[in-house]
């Protein structure tokens, strides 16, 4: 079988240190918190032990809370914090997003955490997604600097923003990486490799069920359809499958 000059670039959503998976070391791991809110930053001991058990790339999400992406000066300020304490520690990325009130991207907060990154590549993340118009978005996340913008074609998933994104794709010109995430899955990626992106993102999650035997009737929880006990981790066998698939079926 045939293959890419360059492969196509795995990346995979962390959002735990515990029970860490064994990767393929083509797999680019992005290191983040709390599935439930989206993904936010990850705490400095999580990093610090990721980054010491594994040597594949590691990109560290910028995310001080969760909700919308217009953000105060304090949540700035402490966003720059956090970029500069993870490049000094050793990330390899940054992954960030930051909106307008009015939908648009925030160009130049979003360049001055770019400058400060540097010389780490930094994405864009599904901020993109819920921007007021998805084309500008692009020319605005490219005028940044950022070299690589997190998508589903600004659908809640990637089926069904194929089209979209396959337009995007065609529109970069090779100036940025569109990298396809959100609901990708080994029974839809082959789109994705045929259409020609040279990245795709996923969680490959399941949920892991607690082995607490006595469970108190009270939720730890604001929200109560989200478990106290049972937490989201990592389908070892299906990432397996997932990059198996990938590496056969991608073709020059």
């Amino acid at each position: 079988m045939s293959k890419f000059l360059i492969p196509m670039q795995i990346e995979l959503c962390l959002f735990s240190s515990f029970n860490l998976p064994v990767l393929h070391k083509s797999i680019r791991i992005e290191l983040c918190s709390d599935f439930f809110q989206g993904g936010l930053s990850p705490n400095y001991s999580s990093f610090i032990k990721c980054r010491a058990y594994y040597t594949n790339p590691l990109f560290v999400m910028i995310r001080p809370r969760g909700g919308d992406f217009c953000y105060s000066n304090e949540e700035f300020e402490l966003m720059k914090t956090e970029i500069s304490w993870f490049k000094d520690n050793g990330a390899d990325g940054i992954v960030l997003g930051l909106l307008h009130m009015d939908g648009s991207i925030d160009k130049k907060r979003t360049s001055e955490l770019v400058q400060l990154a540097s010389p780490l590549p930094v994405t864009f993340h599904r901020a993109f997604d819920m921007s007021v118009d998805l084309d500008l978005a692009l020319e605005d996340v490219i005028y940044t600097g950022c070299t690589r913008i997190l998508s589903s074609g600004g659908a809640s998933n990637v089926e069904l923003g194929f089209n979209k994104l396959v337009k995007l794709h065609q529109q970069t010109k090779g100036r940025i990486e569109i990298m396809p995430g959100g609901g990708v899955t080994i029974d839809n990626v082959q789109g994705f490799i045929d259409a020609g992106f040279k990245n795709i993102h996923l969680s490959s999650k399941k949920l892991v069920k607690s082995k607490m035997q006595f469970r108190a009737n009270l939720s730890m929880t604001a929200n109560p359809n989200i478990s106290s006990f049972d937490y989201i981790g990592v389908d070892f066998e299906k990432l397996k499958q997932f990059t198996a698939y990938v590496r056969e079926n991608e073709t020059y």
